[in-house]
């Protein structure tokens, strides 16, 4: 499936999942959809991208990483969308029940939660909704 090429053509997406397999299935998925992906394994890695500059328009990100809960990183992310006066479309990836996450204060603000293994599909689908009401 490929999405209409204006939705992710040139758009910077973070990638913040700690199994490189996925990590770098996501990365090939959404380049190949004309996306600018940067791609790290650790909640810590994806706010220092964030600090040093990367602007993304959307974060894809694993709840539960070995150093911590990714809505970290997702914070991070809406301190720079206040200070740019915008909002960052925000997709959490999972292995967890998908109902405990929602219900987790610690894993909230993600706009869509998506169960792992994920389905291509269903991402891309996703991500072009998200990204025509941005």
């Amino acid at each position: 499936m490929v999405i209409p090429t204006s939705v992710l053509n040139s758009s910077k997406v973070l990638i913040v999942e700690d199994e490189a397999v996925t990590r770098t299935a996501l990365s090939v998925l959404l380049e190949y959809q004309g996306a600018i992906v940067v791609s790290v394994g650790s909640i810590q890695e994806g706010i220092r991208a964030i600090e040093s500059g990367f602007q993304p328009h959307l974060l894809v990100s694993n709840i539960r990483l070995p150093d911590g809960n990714g809505a970290r990183v997702l914070e991070a992310v809406r301190q720079q969308d206040a200070a740019l006066k915008r909002q960052t479309a925000a997709i959490a990836l999972t292995g967890e029940a998908i109902e405990m996450i929602r219900t987790d204060p610690d894993s909230a603000g993600f706009e869509i939660y998506l169960s792992k293994p994920y389905d291509s599909g269903i991402l891309l689908n996703t991500i072009a909704r998200l990204m025509s009401t941005k």
